[in-house]
């Protein structure tokens, strides 16, 4: 980020007249002296980019998608695979995750079947929690925190639900409870990773109203006072902004209903009572098979619609959000990382790696099978954006995440994956259940 010099040169000119022009009647002492203040009251490095992070003790505050959460839960083979992690092993930095034990918390999904139809089941068994519970976290992301919660939800110490394990731990045996922002206040971060505000708009997915958005104000009070403590720590910071929720593969937009069903929508649309640029839950899609069997039991329910209407005020309150963010990392001197430009890129035109052209939809490459959490590979994606996003606002030199190889481990890359076309390519009604324990308040 660049310093800004006009108050600088507003007040003097290099043959020490003013603005305007008049003479001055400075000496060299008085020159001096004001251009050593000026010059002090800047920051450090001021004119050659902001300093250059350092990751000695890199610290992560966020939700799930920092957490490394895939396929409906956290689990410590996937925790290694997200974005925070794969930025860690770029930058030769140490990162202590909170690495859940088979078969993670909630159970993790895992595909038996590409399909189609494709058979998709939990693993079985119970997790007994935590790897590591002597080790104190650094990523401190806890799946399903809106930004209020990294401000103020502490873990309860009664380990039923994913802060005890996340936060809980080493605290509950000398009896400390600290939230996100108060565990990164105490851990002296140098570079923190701040991906927050996702569940402030994603709770409207779960429930198909959009009174579940974040309202601006709160948000932005919370949002700022986040931020403005984490600033008070030193550490450099890297901001990320909230995506378009309705690119993401949960919701099932009209058209490709529509599409699934092999009817077009001037014909499903009537029946169902959607039209295009409507979006549905995976709520709906019981309910639309069996509308298609019996016509009588007419339109689907409006909670498991999203109407356009309702699409743009979601849309809208998103991009009001991202402002905030924007405001925020323009006044602190955060580096500024833009998922939302990013899926809405990949989204329109897909995202090649090598032959392949993986895709947003289900089973498409980006997203694993919760429909919200990114694959192995969509979180290398992502970790390059925040890569990007590091160089760009820091100049730094740190090496992109090679993808291919990534891609090529993926067990949710799928072949061909694009050409995929089935009315049983959604997320399951199952899968919603275990996301809802998690994701809503």
């Amino acid at each position: 980020m660049k310093n800004d010099w006009k108050t600088t040169n507003s007040i003097l000119s290099p043959n020490g007249l003013d603005r305007a022009g008049s003479a001055g009647n400075w000496t060299l002492m008085q020159f001096l002296t004001i251009t050593t203040l000026l010059i002090t009251a800047l920051p450090a490095n001021a004119g050659d980019g902001q300093r250059k992070p350092d990751f000695s003790r890199l610290v992560v505050v966020g939700d799930s998608l920092s957490a490394g959460f895939q396929n409906g839960g956290l689990l410590d083979i996937q925790q290694v695979n997200g974005y925070a992690s794969l930025i860690a092993n770029q930058t030769h930095s140490t990162l202590p995750l909170p690495l859940i034990l088979t078969p993670g918390i909630p159970n993790i999904l895992t595909l038996i079947s590409p399909g189609p139809p494709p058979v998709i089941a939990p693993l079985p068994g119970t997790s007994l929690g935590r790897h590591n519970p002597m080790e104190q976290a650094m990523d401190l992301a806890v799946p399903g925190a809106n930004v209020q919660d990294a401000l103020t939800t502490r873990p309860t110490f009664t380990f039923n639900n994913i802060t005890d394990f996340v936060l809980g731990q080493p605290g509950v045996y000398s009896g400390v409870s600290r939230s996100q922002v108060e565990w990164a206040e105490k851990l002296s971060p140098t570079t923190l990773l701040v991906w927050l505000g996702n569940n402030d708009a994603l709770g409207v997915l779960f429930t198909g109203d959009i009174s579940a958005l974040t309202p601006l104000t709160a948000f932005e009070k919370s949002y700022t006072t986040v931020v403005s403590r984490l600033v008070a720590t030193g550490a450099a910071i890297v901001l990320a902004n909230i995506p378009d929720v309705t690119v993401i593969p949960y919701i099932t937009s009209a058209e490709k209903v529509s599409a699934q069903i092999g009817q077009p929508l001037t014909v499903l649309g009537p029946l169902l009572g959607i039209g295009a640029g409507d979006f549905v839950t995976p709520d709906a899609f019981p309910l639309i098979l069996a509308r298609l069997a019996n016509p009588a039991l007419g339109k689907l329910p409006a909670n498991v619609v999203l109407d356009k209407a309702e699409v743009e005020i979601i849309r809208d309150r998103i991009d009001d959000f991202n402002l905030v963010i924007a405001k925020q990392a323009r006044k602190n001197d955060a580096a500024l990382v833009d998922i939302h430009e990013l899926l809405n890129r990949i989204q329109a035109k897909g995202y090649q790696i090598g032959n392949q052209r993986l895709t947003t939809d289900f089973l498409g490459g980006i997203f694993s099978l919760d429909g919200i959490h990114p694959t192995n590979t969509g979180y290398g994606i992502v970790g390059n954006a925040f890569i990007k996003g590091l160089n760009r606002g820091f100049d730094t030199d740190i090496r992109e995440i090679s993808l291919g190889p990534i891609k090529k481990g993926d067990p949710l890359v799928l072949q061909g994956v694009e050409h995929r076309v089935s009315h049983d390519e959604h997320v399951s009604r199952e899968t919603v259940v275990k996301l809802r324990r998690v994701m809503v308040h």
